[in-house]
């Protein structure tokens, strides 16, 4: 049986830059995953989280992230490979940081296999759209979850979905498959 993936994407879509998670999560949702993919829009949901992280084998969280870099500086990496430091310097922008989260699971002794793609804010003031330099890197976001779900599914002996590159326009609306998790 193949990995039950959860796609998660975090984020405030009243604070600019910050819903880019959410963003990415709808595009994912879009391209219509597999049967062992769920995407959810985490939004604010803090300690709620931890449920969506309890139903997979593997959670590749979307987020905006303080990464102490310049804005639309993307960033993946494996929560359980990173240096401490560098997850507690990578606080995700809502009540309870992303950190927070990780530590909570292993600490609950949650086994879920944890990878976090983030990409450095510009602004996170009161705002419904992204900045250019997040913006500009939604594409590429969409482009990274897309291959490790596909990765996944070439190693599991399954047939992906077309993936961005195969058909997928963003000129339409976007269909919103998938789950909303507001906390």
């Amino acid at each position: 049986m193949a990995d039950r993936i959860v796609v998660l994407g975090v984020g405030n879509e009243l604070r600019s830059d910050d819903a880019v998670g959410v963003i990415v999560a709808r595009r994912i949702a879009d391209l219509s995953p597999m049967e062992n993919v769920t995407v959810v829009e985490g939004h604010t949901g803090g300690l709620n989280l931890l449920f969506d992280l309890e139903e997979a084998d593997w959670a590749i969280i979307v987020d905006a992230l303080d990464l102490g870099t310049q804005p639309g500086t993307v960033a993946v990496f494996e929560a359980d490979e990173a240096d401490v430091r560098v997850v507690e310097r990578a606080a995700s922008l809502h009540h309870v940081s992303l950190a927070d989260v990780l530590e909570l699971a292993r600490l609950s002794g949650l086994t879920t296999r944890v990878t976090i793609v983030g990409v450095q804010p510009d602004s996170t003031l009161p705002g419904d759209r992204l900045s250019d330099a997040v913006a500009n890197r939604v594409d590429e976001l969409v482009d990274i979850v897309w291959r490790l779900i596909t990765q996944t599914a070439a190693q599991a002996g399954q047939s992906p979905a077309p993936g961005p590159e195969e058909g997928y326009s963003d000129g339409a609306e976007h269909s919103g498959k998938g789950r909303h998790n507001d906390g």
